[in-house]
């Protein structure tokens, strides 16, 4: 079973437009006050009514239900738009304070005291909202996992007391992930260690015709055996490339032949450069990447990891990079078009801490969501909620919306490609014996 309804928005802790909420609160009141002219005339008609000895009370009568039903509709208009009002104050500063913080963590020096006092004053001018804005900035923490919390409290119900403490300790390990803040990588954030080398056999697949929507990227993500894909465009001023990376192939495996194993999982997530992360340039140089080149990079799970760092890291320039489930999520340059896929329901995605306060990447970036599985059995344990399946479902969804925030998106992938038809090379890597 799976629930349909996703959210879209352009990331951070503020999934609200506030000018939007400002123009929706300037129609109300305009609403308002023509519901006050009516309101005078319907006074007026009423006395010319008082006139008319023949109709004046069942006139009359009609003019009070009518001038009543005015001052409700006055009355409503002008509280919708006060609240409007209120909330469009309370996301300002929440915007202000996580784009501040943002630039912080960016090591921003030339936006941060502009941001830093656009803040101040903002909450110097609308002192109630800021009072509002900082209970929701704390409690952001502690709701964004509320759908995975409550799946796993349904799911070991029936282990009584051991399901307790279990709910226990997977709500203390979400916190402590939280606090140390590895699943968002800032902007100055660099892998540490040095490139190892890794073996990549290249296997020539059918040509492919550029992907043009959201879910054809997730369609090609390598399932099976294949872990990378790397799809070339011959382009004038020089080729470009998409590629696919897959998800971690030996969950349980550590430093053996298959670099896409729980060792190198954890040292991306420690922000230490793994062996699957060289396996994927070392992918792309062989398909003819180089220093410079075009790269729209796509990855699942541990891919998506990888992915990420080759936007932050790499000498590729990397114009998107779109992910499904990743355990990370990078503050990318503001020239590459970031996309982020997860699952609430699904605990890899968790890891990110809830991403970033404030959007990331360039203008059109997303972060998609929905719950992939609802309610809460023994058997997610499976991770159905993170299967590549569950995430082509809602990238389909996600196209099939109308919203006009995949414009961005939609537009690079019809241009990247330019109608070209690929070369398209499958890669299977392995540690060196």
């Amino acid at each position: 079973m799976s629930d349909d309804a996703i959210e879209i928005r352009d990331g951070g802790v503020v999934a609200v437009d506030t000018a939007e909420l400002r123009a929706a609160a300037s129609i109300l009141r305009t609403l308002a006050a023509d519901c006050d002219a009516l309101r005078a005339d319907v006074e007026t008609a009423t006395g010319e009514l008082a006139r008319l000895h023949d109709v004046a009370g069942a006139g009359i009568e009609l003019a009070v239900s009518v001038a009543q039903l005015v001052d409700r509709a006055a009355d409503e208009a002008a509280g919708l738009a006060r609240g409007l009002s209120q909330a469009a104050d309370v996301y300002e500063i929440v915007e202000l304070q996580a784009a501040a913080r943002a630039a912080a963590l960016a090591n921003d020096h030339r936006s941060l005291p502009y941001l830093a006092q656009r803040a101040w004053q903002a909450r110097e001018r609308m002192p109630d909202a800021a009072v509002e804005a900082d209970v929701l900035l704390a409690a952001w923490p502690h709701v964004r996992h509320a759908e995975l919390r409550g799946q796993l409290a349904t799911a070991v119900a029936p282990l009584a007391s051991i399901g307790g403490v279990v709910v226990a300790a997977g709500g203390l390990a979400l916190t402590v992930v939280g606090a140390l803040g590895r699943g968002s990588v800032g902007r100055s954030d660099r892998l540490a260690g040095t490139p190892a080398p890794m073996r990549v056999a290249p296997f020539p697949a059918p040509a492919a015709p550029a992907p043009a929507t959201l879910a054809a990227l997730a369609e090609r993500v390598p399932r099976g055996d294949d872990q990378v894909r790397v799809e070339r465009y011959a382009r004038p001023g020089g080729d470009r490339f998409v590629v696919y990376v897959a998800g971690t192939k030996s969950p349980l495996g550590w430093l053996g032949i298959e670099p896409l194993d729980l060792a190198s999982n954890l040292q991306l997530y420690a922000g230490v450069r793994s062996d699957s992360y060289d396996a994927v340039e070392a992918a792309l140089r062989d398909a003819g990447a180089g220093p410079g080149s075009e790269v729209l990079a796509i990855g699942h799970s541990q891919g998506g990891a990888i992915t990420t760092r080759l936007a932050l890291d790499s000498p590729f320039a990397v114009v998107g990079n779109v992910t499904f489930g990743s355990p990370v999520q990078g503050d990318v340059p503001a020239d590459a078009l970031d996309v982020t896929l997860r699952h609430t329901d699904d605990p890899v995605p968790a890891l990110q801490a809830g991403g970033h306060v404030a959007g990331v990447g360039a203008p059109g970036s997303l972060v998609i969501e929905r719950v992939a599985d609802p309610g809460g059995r023994l058997g997610d344990i499976a991770l159905g909620a993170h299967s590549m399946d569950a995430y082509t479902r809602t990238a389909e969804l996600a196209d099939a919306s109308g919203d006009p925030r995949l414009a961005e998106l939609h537009a690079m992938l019809a241009g990247f490609g330019g109608g070209a038809t690929a070369v398209v090379t499958t890669y299977h890597a392995r540690r060196p014996d």
